[in-house]
């Protein structure tokens, strides 16, 4: 049984690619503070107008990145 999830960040409009990796620097420099390593993470465009980046990681780190991160969703992966 995988037990990984996707935490995904949204974002939306003209600079939304721009946020989107902008956003994804920080969250790798907290998860690396915080000592959780990531293997797996990136951004995906959706449409023109909406990019998100997301990161991949344990179940187990599910409540901790809800409450420190807030990402937009998460799902299993």
């Amino acid at each position: 049984m995988n037990k990984n999830l996707k935490f995904v960040w949204d974002f939306y409009g003209a600079d939304s690619e721009k946020t989107a990796n902008h956003s994804l620097n920080h969250i790798q420099e907290f998860l690396v503070k915080s000592e959780i390593n990531i293997d797996i993470y990136g951004v995906e465009k959706v449409s023109e107008n909406h990019y998100y980046s997301f990161i991949v990681l344990n179940i187990k780190h599910i409540e901790f990145i809800k409450k420190k991160l807030k990402p937009s969703r998460a799902f299993k992966c």
